[in-house]
């Protein structure tokens, strides 16, 4: 089974096209199986003061970006800005010619695509294997009567099996009971899949929303290098002692721009956080475009 993780910034009715609405949280899931394929659209909340982590969400932990061309507004901008600082396969739909806005070479790795083949164009992309470590990046934590604490996330790295023994970055240990995708019991699940994973060793409030389950151990970080790409249109001056929100998968916070370098930073959090070495994050701050900068943890410190 190959499974995509596909963001949809804008426009619910793209993201109900592709599959049909499961969970809902400060993302909303859209679910749909073809064959031997499963597409998860993450799709932001229509809450305003959540929707732009949750644009960042969706796009950090997407393999593919599907933006609508639909409403040439402030908000497509401000998510063309988003896209152009990480390295992601974007698919524009064909609503209006954006030709003059992407003329500057803003967009590296894109195509127009029409509402009738765009499940193909998702799906004809190549997905990364399932080797080395495992990863899951937790998003939800809840009890379920007669099974007990169940985890949802996203499988980031590596293949989650039934009996796995995982580290939470809570400190807890834990064993994998039972794996459910797409509400069906699998016996392992790899990369891109969304999985409910029924565990034994953690209660609900040893985790929460943003840690990671791993197979080897790995503690939170209060700071962290990185490298650091602040896009042409925000005309922001990053300084030190700058505050932002940093974003990085399920996980948002506080940070604090401790030592600027020429690409690179050192960034103390206002709490620890499950980052690892190689993850990719967005920064956010108050004026438009909100999503400003990206970069990748070169270390993370606890």
């Amino acid at each position: 089974m190959m499974h995509y993780i596909v963001s949809v910034p804008l426009n619910e009715n793209i993201a109900s096209f592709i599959g049909k609405k499961g969970s809902e949280e400060s993302l909303v899931f859209y679910n749909r199986r073809l064959d031997d394929k499963v597409i998860v659209v993450l799709y932001p909340s229509n809450d305003e003061v959540k929707q732009h982590y949750a644009i960042a969400e969706s796009m950090l932990l997407s393999g593919q970006i599907v933006i609508s061309t639909a409403s040439i507004d402030k908000l497509f901008g401000e998510v063309i800005v988003a896209a152009s600082l990480i390295d992601k396969h974007v698919i524009l739909t064909d609503e209006n010619d954006v030709s003059g806005i992407l003329a500057g070479g803003i967009m590296k790795d894109y195509e127009i695509s029409s509402k009738e083949e765009l499940l193909q164009k998702i799906t004809s992309r190549a997905i990364n294997g399932d080797a080395g470590s495992v990863r899951v990046d937790v998003d939800h934590i809840f009890p379920v009567k007669g099974i007990g604490t169940v985890a949802l996330g996203i499988v980031t790295a590596g293949k989650v099996k039934v009996h796995d023994t995982l580290y939470c970055t809570s400190g807890k240990q834990v064993s994998v009971k039972s794996i459910q995708s797409q509400d069906t019991d699998i016996q392992e699940a790899g990369i891109g899949t969304r999985v409910g994973l029924a565990l034994k060793g953690a209660e609900p409030d040893d985790m929460e929303k943003g840690d990671l389950l791993l197979s080897t151990q790995a503690a939170k970080a209060r700071s962290a290098k990185a490298s650091l790409k602040v896009s042409a249109l925000a005309h922001e001056n990053v300084a030190e002692q700058s505050r932002y929100i940093f974003v990085s998968n399920f996980t948002h916070v506080v940070v604090k721009v401790v030592k600027l370098g020429t690409g690179e930073c050192e960034l103390s959090f206002e709490k620890p956080i499950s980052i690892l070495k190689g993850d990719k994050f967005f920064l956010i701050r108050d004026r438009g475009p909100k999503i400003f900068a990206s970069g990748t943890v070169l270390e993370a410190m606890a």
